[in-house]
Parts: C-alpha cells; structure tokens; sequence
C-alpha cells in the first residue's frame, strides 16, 4: 500500500510540473524570440563502454549545432550536429636487450570517438513561451577513431670504437578506424531564450545500434551550452 502510495505520489509530481509549464506558457502572452536558422555549441558528458577495458565510462563530449529556422508554425526544426568524444591517450614502454642490443620501445594510442547526427525535433508548445521543451530523433553516422605511434631505439656498441655505443632510432604511425556505421538515436529537452537571438539548451540523448568490429558505443548523452538565432 505505501509503495502505490509513492508511486501515485510522483506521477501527481510529474503531472503537477508539467501543468504548470502548460500553465505559465498560457499565461504567458506576447512572449517571442528569433526563430530563425541557428549555430549553437554543447558539451556535456557521454556514457559509453570503453573500448580498450570494456568497462562503463563517462567521458567530456562536445558538439557543434547547425539548425533550421523553425517551421510548422514554428512547432518543428532540424538540426545537423558534429560531436565528439575522446578516451584519451593509452602508452606503454618496454626495455629490454637480446643479443647484446638494448631496445626500448615507446607505444602511445588515441581513440576518439566522432559521429554526425540529423535530427528532426518537434517543440508541443510552439514558440509562444519562456520555456520550450521538445522531443526528437535521427539517425548519424560515427568513426572510432585509432591514433597510434609506435618508437624504437637500438642501442649496440660501436664494432670501430669500442666502448662506444649507437643509437639507432625508428618508429611507425598512423591512423585507423576500428569501427563505424550508422545508428538511430532519440532526444529530449527544453531551450530557455534569453533575450531575443540567444536560447540556452538542455538536451538528452539515447544511442541505439551503435556496434561495430566487436565495439558497443551506444548509450546517453548529456548536453548542455546555448544557441544563437537569427
């Protein structure tokens, strides 16, 4: 009996909050900011599975907005956004020698994750309101991203000197993609405007499918930064 009590409790909450958006945005008149085609800028934090221990990480994200003017009565926009993700930079060193050559081998790895997401995002209550939340969804395409580099030094005795010895230096790099491909993903979240051209943003999204080469990148993301529209 108490649990249906509580749960009875927070959903008269959830409704309570969203009735008095729907009422404030009612009482609300004359409210109107640009609706224009806009730039914005995010960060923010994505959870995910680390690709090199496969254990859950949350790692800084940023992204970069270009969206429509809004249309369907100022109900509706589209938006094309550039994020990325990085999981920093993984070295390791071995010293050793085999028959009589001192080798050290110096290896570092970045990975970086990099997607370009279209979305579609629909606004209920219009544009007539201190606060816009609005729901949306697309689809984007991602690269995981490998930058390696690989040193070493061998070191011997010089034949014509001894006692002296020789450095010789070589390495290796370049750049792979582990993994890509296309993935549908959901959004939610609300856009306050402050002042005429400039709204902020508090979005959430939810990757889907995003798998690839034994890689599972799916999982929400958590942004928040500002919007300029014209």
């Amino acid at each position: 009996m108490a649990q249906r009590w509580f749960i009875l409790r927070q959903a008269g909450r959830r409704l309570g909050v969203a009735a008095g958006i729907v009422m404030l945005c009612w009482a609300s008149p004359g409210f109107s900011a640009a609706n224009g085609p806009g730039f914005g800028i995010k960060v923010g934090a994505q959870v995910l599975e680390d690709p090199i221990d496969l254990d859950d990480v949350t790692k800084l994200r940023v992204e970069l907005e270009l969206s429509s003017a809004m249309f369907w009565d100022n109900h509706a926009d589209l938006a094309l956004t550039v994020g990325g993700t990085s999981f920093g930079t993984y070295e390791s060193e071995w010293v050793g020698e085999e028959n009589g050559v001192f080798i050290e081998e110096f290896y570092s790895d970045s990975l970086a994750l990099i997607d370009v997401r279209l979305a579609a995002r629909l606004y209920p209550l219009g544009d007539n309101c201190p606060i816009r939340p609005y729901i949306g969804g697309g689809i984007g395409y991602y690269w995981l991203i490998d930058s390696w580099e690989d040193d070493y030094y061998d070191t011997v005795e010089d034949p014509w000197f001894p006692g002296e010895y020789i450095t010789y230096v070589s390495g290796d790099e370049d750049v792979d993609t582990l993994a890509h491909g296309f993935f549908p993903f959901v959004q939610a979240g609300v856009t306050v405007p402050v002042g005429e051209n400039l709204e902020l943003v508090f979005d959430c999204q939810l990757d889907f499918e995003k798998d690839d080469n034994g890689y599972d990148l799916a999982g929400p993301i958590y942004m928040f930064g500002c919007r300029f529209r014209f």
